[in-house]
């Protein structure tokens, strides 16, 4: 009898999981996270390694995988939260009072400097995101309800720049998801074009100033496009308004064209 409880009192714990942090000294999730999304700004996601990750965040490379599983994971675990970050910044702005125009600004500075950021943003958006959910699904709700929350909270956004009061009756009407794809387009193609503004620019390609001009210029255009006037410029009286007589309107037609 004293034998057997002996036994029992010095027989083994269930081995932990492989890779399993302890639960004193741990370094989470979280951190690890971080350290990837450091790289990337660095590596492309082809450079990067686990063993990468795994140094910079001074963990064995078993607890990489615990909270990842494997490489894609931790791609598409960087996307989501620059991703969460990128959107939640952006709504964070626009809860506050200011105009169309610094709405539009702030969300094109964001999108722009996030990418300069990480080059390799808006592919890895697309390919551990959108591609990779509609190629592969689990089952699990969460995964694939990601894709659809991050389309969700980036047009959510775009509607708030059409509902502004800015926005003529004709502006209202346009369509949201074309807005918000005008937007993308403008920003990735800008952060990824630096050969072909060596070209055009020469030197100046690498100054901010040009960044900024460029974003106050298709701010411009999209404020034109939505019917609201232009910063420093009043909105354009009715026609014959100052002079009694009406003329033909040159301006925005009706059907949002």
């Amino acid at each position: 009898m004293t034998r057997s409880r002996a036994q029992k009192a010095v027989s083994p714990r269930p081995p932990r999981q492989a890779g399993r942090p302890s639960e004193k000294n741990s370094v989470g999730r979280e951190a690890i996270l971080q350290s990837a999304i450091l790289l990337l700004r660095h590596k492309s996601a082809q450079q990067l390694t686990l063993s990468d990750v795994a140094a910079d965040a001074k963990v064995d490379r078993a607890l990489v995988r615990y909270y990842f599983r494997d490489k894609t994971g931790v791609l598409k675990a960087v996307a989501v939260q620059v991703l969460n970050e990128l959107q939640g910044r952006s709504q964070a702005m626009f809860s506050e009072r200011g105009s169309l125009e610094e709405k539009i600004r702030m969300r094109l500075e964001l999108l722009i400097d996030v990418m300069h950021e990480m080059p390799q943003f808006a592919d890895l958006v697309f390919k551990e995101i959108y591609i990779a959910e509609g190629r592969e699904k689990d089952g699990s709700d969460h995964d694939e309800g990601i894709a659809q929350g991050v389309v969700d909270r980036g047009l959510a956004l775009t509607r708030v720049l059409i509902d502004s009061a800015e926005v003529d009756a004709v502006g209202r009407e346009s369509d949201p998801r074309f807005l918000h794809l005008m937007m993308l387009g403008a920003c990735v193609f800008y952060a990824n074009s630096g050969p072909l503004l060596q070209r055009m620019f020469g030197d100046r390609a690498h100054e901010r100033n040009l960044t900024d001009d460029y974003i106050a210029f298709v701010t411009r255009i999209l404020m034109r496009g939505l019917g609201a006037p232009l910063p420093g410029k009043r909105p354009a009286k009715a026609s014959g308004e100052a002079t009694g007589h009406s003329e033909p309107s040159r301006g925005r037609r009706s059907g949002g064209q």
